[in-house]
């Protein structure tokens, strides 16, 4: 018996997630703890358009799991996930790489919760940039430098496409 870290990945349709999310959140981990499973990170992702309608469904809500079990209890929440009406759709993996995906969920996560809120934010940063002296002009490159001293522009160096229809040359020929 050997015990992995495993992600499993739970699609919820989105009408029923508004609707009462504590109780799915429960539902899902519920089948992972159920069958010996140690819950070790999670996470809702926002709601989002379906590549394709499961069910007539078009947005679904999803819910990553990282989670410590027993190789042999997987088939168990596989078999329990596709039996619930609520759980449109579910995966469960087991790779190298994904102690270190959760490790950077976990601090993104962080980051998020320690930073501000954004309206809060907001008015200092007006503030800041009512503050900073208004710069004239940037300085010009060389090239601009020359082109402004003769006149020209830089739209003027620019390829004007001419469009050219070959086939009706040869009709007006033909006539």
């Amino acid at each position: 018996m050997t015990e992995r870290l495993y992600e499993g990945l739970f699609l919820v349709d989105a009408s029923v997630a508004s609707q009462n999310w504590a109780e799915l959140e429960a539902l899902m981990t519920g089948i992972v703890t159920q069958h010996g499973g140690s819950i070790e990170y999670s996470e809702k992702w926002p709601e989002q358009r379906l590549a394709y309608e499961i069910n007539g469904t078009k947005r679904g809500v999803y819910f990553l799991v990282y989670f410590r079990a027993d190789t042999q209890s997987i088939v168990g929440m596989r078999n329990d996930a596709q039996l619930n009406e609520k759980i449109m759709r579910c995966l469960f993996v087991q790779e190298t790489f994904l102690e270190e995906e959760m490790k950077r969920r976990q601090e993104v996560a962080d980051r998020r919760s320690a930073e501000p809120e954004p309206a809060a934010a907001a008015p200092a940063t007006e503030e800041a940039v009512a503050e900073e002296p208004v710069v004239e002009a940037a300085a010009e490159t060389p090239a601009e430098e020359a082109a402004a001293d003769s006149g020209e522009s830089e739209a003027a160096e620019e390829p004007v496409a001419v469009e050219h229809d070959a086939g009706a040359g040869e009709e007006e020929e033909k006539e």
